[in-house]
């Protein structure tokens, strides 16, 4: 049989490094012995309860309990003054009369209501896990079939769902992300843009692109009607990278009517043998970020202070 322990009733702390006791742990060891010994009291009084069936005496019983424990409170109290500030004896004897009760039930068979609670609680959270769908990758764009198991034979992975919003800018409703449209006619969408991710040391995010670029981006009304556009992660811009084709290795969506002069409304470029910055920095180096070719999809660390091309996100997975 297992009689828990209600959290209050052991309140005992081994301490790694022993020193003179304060008044006011003094105090409070001395509520902790006379919580302990109202708990056994009870527990006593719950057990003869169990064998006589005497209510009245059950009565009287707990009755001393609680006497006792109301003492013990005022003479430490009286002992050590205002570093005893402590809570009402009635309210900790409700609370420990609680914490025995449930457990004098559970040695008679009854469930623990709050261990009851948790329980139906985690099956709760088991349940709606088991239910949950798992997070999958995108799709690589592989679609030329090298024979069983390769990856344009398997096309593994969620499909982007790119749609052209009008306003400049691209939807991916696969990862909930919007991406800002490129242009060619100089303006500050041109593809031909370059920006630096750092000034130099201690190497922070101080480069054009986070106080040039954006900032244009997100003033006024902001680019499109919204002012939280940011420079995406390594993982967001390699979610354009579509490895079916190469220079510019990226969806259509992102490659489209790209001729001088246009603006963001009639054509959507990408420059094909360039590295565009992420907000990530490399961890081998503090002087160097994260980048995406488009020419072939690789990844490779660039210092900082390099001038390469950027394309805005906002949203997010």
């Amino acid at each position: 049989m297992r009689v828990p322990i209600c959290a209050g009733i052991m309140l005992a702390v081994a301490s790694t490094a022993w020193s003179a006791p304060t008044p006011s742990a003094l105090c409070e060891a001395a509520l902790e012995l006379a919580s302990s010994r109202f708990a056994s009291c009870r527990l006593v009084a719950e057990s003869r309860f169990a064998k006589t069936g005497d209510a009245s005496k059950r009565t009287e019983a707990l009755g001393k309990c609680s006497g006792k424990l109301s003492t013990d409170f005022a003479r430490a109290a009286g002992r050590y003054g205002i570093a005893c500030a402590v809570t009402s004896p009635v309210a900790f004897d409700e609370y420990l009369t609680q914490c025995v009760d449930e457990a004098s039930a559970s040695a008679g068979g009854a469930p623990l209501q709050n261990d009851r609670a948790a329980l139906v609680a985690c099956e709760q959270d088991l349940a709606s896990c088991k239910n949950a769908q798992p997070a999958l990758l995108l799709r690589t764009g592989d679609v030329t079939n090298h024979g069983p198991g390769s990856d344009g034979a398997l096309q593994l992975g969620v499909a982007h769902g790119f749609v052209d919003n009008g306003d400049g800018t691209v939807s991916d409703l696969a990862t909930g992300l919007t991406w800002e449209r490129k242009s060619d006619n100089g303006d500050l969408h041109d593809k031909d843009n370059l920006y630096t991710w750092s000034t130099g040391e201690p190497w922070a995010a101080d480069g054009s692109v986070f106080t040039t670029f954006l900032p244009a981006l997100n003033a006024g009304g902001g680019f499109a009607g919204h002012t939280d556009w940011r420079l995406p992660n390594r993982r967001e811009l390699q979610s354009l990278v579509n490895l079916a084709v190469a220079s510019p290795a990226t969806f259509a969506a992102f490659a489209t009517a790209c001729e001088t002069g246009c603006d963001v409304l009639a054509c959507s470029c990408t420059v094909g043998n360039a590295f565009y910055w992420t907000s990530t920095a490399t961890a081998y180096s503090v002087e160097g970020a994260w980048t995406i070719s488009f020419a072939h999809g690789v990844t490779p660390g660039v210092f900082k202070n390099a001038t390469l091309p950027a394309r805005a996100v906002r949203g997010g997975f």
